[in-house]
C-alpha cells in the first residue's frame, strides 16, 4: 500500500533530520545534572537587574516621538561654549562717549581683543594728537576689517555727527573690484609666459591694517586741562578745544602680529612711569634737605636770640645816619630858627636812646649832635667839607658791619 505524502502521520524523509534533533535535544534534557541552588540565585540577580535596566531606559524611548522618522528627526548638536564678550576697563576720568565706541566695536563690529592704551598724559604728545586714546582691535578677515571699519565710520556720522578719517579703508564695492582686476592682470601675465611674483606684496589692496581718527571729542568735565596751561607764553602747537582724540586701530590677526603697536607704545608709557617715578624721589628727597635744614636753623636763632637781647638791624641803621647827617650838614645852619633845630636835636636824641641801633651808632650820632650844637652857637664851619666827611664815615660804618 502506497503510502499518503499528506497524511501528517505519515513521516516525511526529508524531513527525518527534525525528528532526530528533536528526539537528541530530549534526551540531553534527560540526561542534564541538577542546576545547583548558587546558580539558581545568580540567574535570578541578573534577571532582576537587566528588569531594571529595561524600565530606567523605558522613558527614554518612550520620550521620542515614533511618528517621525528617523530620517525627520533632529538631533541637536552640543554647542561650543561662547567666549563671552570682553570690554577693558575704562581709565580715570574717560570722556562719556568712550563707553559706547567701545560697546559698538566689540558688539555691534564683532571685533576681538581689544586693547585701550591712555595716552593723554604723555609729554610730548603723540604725533597722532594731545590727549589721546588709543584702541586696538582685531577682525577676523580683510573683508571683515573693511566692513567693521566702513560701519564704525557711518555709526559715528549719523549717531554723534562726528567724522572718522579712515585711513585705509576702501569702499563697499572698491575691495572686490581691485580684485577682479589684479587677478585679471595675474591671467594676463601667466598667458605671455611671465613670472607671477611671489612673497607678502604690498599692493595696496590688502593691507590688512585700518586707522579710523575720530575728531576730538568731549572730555570729562575733570579732565579739562591743555597741555602747555602751566607754563607762561606757551610756544608749540596745541589745540585751544579741550577735547580728547580717539583713535580706533583695526588689524587683521597677521598684521597686528607684525606691528605690535601694544608693545611700542606700552614700553613708551613705561619709560614715562620710570621718569616720573624718579622725579618724585628726587623731589621727595630735596624736601627732605630742606626740612632737616630749617630744623637745624630754628634752635641756632632762638641761642641767638636769647644772647641778644635788643636784635640790631645795621642795614637800616647805616642808612639811617647817612641821611640824616647829609640832611643835617647840607641844610642846617646858623641862620634856622631855633624850633627847627630843637626839633633835630630832639629827633636824634630819640634816636640814640631808641634800643634798635648799637653802641658805635651812638658815639657817631653824638658827634653829629655835638656839630649841630656848635652851629648854633655861631661857629663857622665849611659845611661841604664837614658833609662829605660825615658821608665816609658812614660809608666805613657801612663796610664795617657788612
Amino acid at each position: 500500500m502506497a503510502k499518503d505524502r499528506d497524511d501528517p502521520a505519515v513521516e516525511d524523509p526529508e524531513f527525518a533530520f527534525l525528528d532526530d534533533s528533536t528526539k537528541s535535544s530530549t534526551n540531553t534534557a534527560h540526561t542534564e545534572e541538577p542546576i545547583s541552588v548558587a546558580d539558581t540565585e545568580l540567574n535570578t540577580s541578573v534577571a532582576e537587574a537587566s528588569v531594571e535596566t529595561s524600565s530606567a531606559a523605558a522613558p527614554k524611548s518612550s520620550a521620542v516621538d515614533t511618528s517621525i522618522p528617523w530620517y525627520l528627526r533632529q538631533n541637536p548638536a552640543a554647542r561650543d561654549a561662547q567666549k563671552p564678550i570682553e570690554i577693558p576697563d575704562l581709565p580715570p576720568n574717560p570722556p562719556p562717549l568712550l563707553k559706547t565706541i567701545l560697546e559698538y566695536i566689540s558688539i555691534t563690529a564683532g571685533l576681538d581683543d581689544l586693547e585701550l592704551l591712555d595716552l593723554r598724559h604723555l609729554d610730548p604728545p603723540p604725533a597722532l594728537g594731545p590727549k589721546l586714546i588709543m584702541i586696538i582691535a582685531t577682525a577676523r578677515s580683510e573683508k571683515h576689517l573693511h566692513v567693521a571699519a566702513d560701519g564704525f565710520a557711518r555709526f559715528l556720522r549719523r549717531e554723534h555727527g562726528l567724522k572718522a578719517n579712515a585711513a585705509g579703508l576702501l569702499g563697499r564695492n572698491e575691495l572686490k573690484i581691485k580684485l577682479r582686476r589684479k587677478a585679471k592682470r595675474m591671467r594676463m601675465l601667466a598667458n605671455v609666459g611671465g613670472a607671477v611674483p611671489e612673497g607678502n606684496l604690498d599692493d595696496g589692496i590688502r593691507t590688512g591694517w585700518i586707522c579710523c581718527t575720530l575728531s576730538k571729542i568731549e572730555a570729562h568735565p575733570d579732565d579739562m586741562h591743555l597741555p602747555g596751561d602751566n607754563v607762561d607764553e606757551f610756544v608749540g602747537f596745541r589745540s585751544v578745544n579741550p577735547g580728547v582724540n580717539v583713535v580706533v586701530q583695526m588689524f587683521t590677526e597677521e598684521k597686528r602680529v607684525e606691528t605690535d603697536l601694544e608693545t611700542l607704545w606700552g614700553g613708551v608709557l613705561k619709560t614715562q612711569r620710570r621718569e616720573g617715578t624718579v622725579a618724585e624721589e628726587k623731589l621727595k628727597e630735596l624736601d627732605e634737605d630742606v626740612e632737616a635744614q630749617e630744623s637745624a636753623e630754628v634752635p641756632l636763632i632762638s641761642r641767638q636770640e636769647e644772647e641778644t637781647e635788643t636784635p640790631a638791624s645795621p642795614h637800616a641803621s647805616v642808612i639811617w645816619n647817612r641821611v640824616a647827617i647829609t640832611f643835617l650838614y647840607n641844610d642846617t645852619d646858623t641862620q634856622h630858627s631855633s624850633r627847627t633845630n630843637k626839633a633835630l636835636v630832639t629827633l636824634l636824641a630819640d634816636f640814640i636812646m631808641s634800643k634798635s641801633a648799637d653802641d658805635y651808632h651812638k658815639d657817631f650820632i653824638e658827634l653829629s649832635l655835638k656839630k649841630v650844637l656848635m652851629n648854633q652857637r655861631g661857629h663857622t664851619i665849611r659845611r661841604k667839607k664837614d658833609s662829605e666827611e660825615a658821608i665816609r664815615k658812614a660809608d666805613l660804618v657801612e663796610l664795617a658791619m657788612a
